[in-house]
């Protein structure tokens, strides 16, 4: 790891308490000799265990300077090697020699600030970080005075916790906060798990509120825009939730807070793009972030909103058509509203049947005649054309009625105009014959009109044959 292999102690080639006198003249002997170009080494190097070390005159002034200060000292030495007992020398002998086993095997038969100390660097050197905190921590709540002393001399302090931190921000920094935490799970002081959560939960809540306040400036900038900030928001705080889940239970204040406001902010972007786009799988898109948003709000108040409006777009999208035929069935749509508002005649049911029929057969085409949706707007296309007919119709025939009692070529007249209605009505129901319906339509509505248009129009047939047209028929209501 960095604090160790480029640990100025290890550039000076001494020993976190070697005397200052040692320091300066190691310094002095290696700026003489790479002056002329040639390099020093020392046991300390420990090259069979850490990457060879590249000095330069700058690399070893920049090691004395940062051993100016006694903090920095302190700090720097909790990453490295200390020798003050004879077992540390007999363990020493084996670690130049490449028996490293031998070396933490020796430490391990005494329990001091010395030993300690370089079983922990040992274990950090072997990656074997569960180890390295378990002695750490063992070495900071009971030998830290001791520790200092070596390191700085007698009188010197430094509080046990600035040690215990320092150590476990350079140990984050290496090899990550998360990790951290599993390898603290073999350290009984549970203050040190919490010293890594809280270092970590603050700045995790502080990016998840910058991201929410990026996404605020979406406000104003139109449908594409709130769309981006949504998608964008979930993306960035999707694995900074994921952490901080692993740090503080759902019944955290902090994390409710935290959670509740990125939902919400989720939702709201869905919400502004779904009402500002004209897009026709707008519903589709905004129902991505209220899922999501639904998902990570954790509070009643924020759950009940957003599941409120996850239910509205569900509606919506279960009755959206599917995307390939959505164009064809807008312009139905279209052209059923123009219909509704226009006059109730064969020929206009015969208009609006034709306008319909290309639009149709182009669904027909791409989802095929027994699609749903298709065979849906064939139905109500259908069932407007059949609505018009049934009004005219009926109209008709009502005039026949109102203008029976006045005069007979009145009524003549009247007769006749039915018998043009309702042959242009039959007319119409033969170009429905030839569309899709829906089976409960067509057996409940289409064929029992039909039916009973057939009949007006063999009665009036039989009428004008067999009595004289002056006389009035019995009439059908079509229904």
């Amino acid at each position: 790891m960095n604090a160790i292999n480029n640990n100025p102690y290890r550039a000076l080639g001494v020993y976190s308490n070697s005397p200052t006198k040692e320091r300066v003249a190691n310094q002095n002997r290696l700026k003489a000799f790479l002056k002329v170009g040639k390099q020093v080494s020392f046991p300390l190097d420990l090259v069979q265990y850490l990457p060879a070390l590249e000095r330069t005159a700058e690399s070893v002034a920049k090691a004395g300077a940062i051993l100016t200060l006694p903090k920095d000292q302190m700090r720097y030495a909790q990453f490295w090697f200390v020798k003050s007992t004879p077992l540390d020398s007999i363990a020493f002998n084996n670690l130049f020699a490449g028996k490293m086993d031998e070396a933490v095997a020796i430490w391990s038969k005494k329990e001091d600030a010395s030993s300690l100390q370089n079983r922990v660097v040992c274990s950090l050197i072997r990656g074997e970080y569960e180890k390295a905190l378990t002695y750490a921590q063992v070495l900071y709540a009971n030998y830290s005075s001791q520790f200092v002393s070596l390191i700085l001399g007698d009188g010197a302090g430094m509080a046990a916790d600035e040690l215990s931190h320092h150590f476990l921000d350079t140990i984050c920094e290496e090899v990550g906060a998360d990790n951290m935490l599993r390898y603290l799970e073999a350290v009984p002081d549970a203050g040190w798990k919490e010293y890594v959560s809280g270092t970590i939960v603050g700045p995790l809540i502080k990016k998840i509120q910058n991201a929410i306040s990026t996404a605020q400036g979406r406000k104003g900038k139109g449908a594409a825009a709130c769309l981006t900030a949504g998608k964008k928001l979930m993306s960035t705080t999707k694995p900074l939730l994921a952490q901080l889940q692993k740090l503080l239970p759902k019944t955290d204040m902090q994390y409710q807070m935290i959670a509740d406001k990125l939902g919400l902010e989720i939702l709201q972007c869905g919400i502004d793009y779904y009402n500002a786009s004209d897009e026709p799988d707008c519903a589709i898109k905004a129902m991505e972030l209220q899922e999501f948003a639904l998902k990570v709000v954790v509070g009643r108040t924020a759950k009940d909103r957003c599941q409120e409006n996850a239910n509205i777009l569900k509606k919506i999208v279960a009755q959206l058509p599917p995307m390939e035929i959505y164009d064809e069935c807008k312009a139905v749509e279209r052209i059923l509203k123009a219909a509704a508002n226009g006059s109730s005649t064969p020929d206009a049911a015969k208009s609006l049947l034709n306008k319909v029929k290309p639009y149709l057969q182009t669904m027909q085409n791409k989802v095929g005649k027994y699609n749903a949706t298709y065979v849906r707007w064939s139905t109500l296309a259908v069932d407007a054309a059949l609505s018009m007919i049934i009004d005219a119709v009926n109209a008709a025939q009502e005039r026949v009625k109102q203008n029976g009692q006045f005069t007979q070529s009145n009524l003549y007249l009247r007769m006749l105009e039915l018998d043009a209605v309702v042959c242009g009505a039959w007319s119409v129901m033969h170009m429905m014959d030839g569309f899709d319906m829906e089976d409960e339509f067509k057996s409940k509505r289409y064929i029992p009109n039909r039916m009973a248009l057939r009949d007006l129009k063999e009665q009036i047939s039989r009428d004008r044959c067999e009595t004289s047209p002056l006389c009035s028929p019995q009439l059908f209501s079509v229904r």
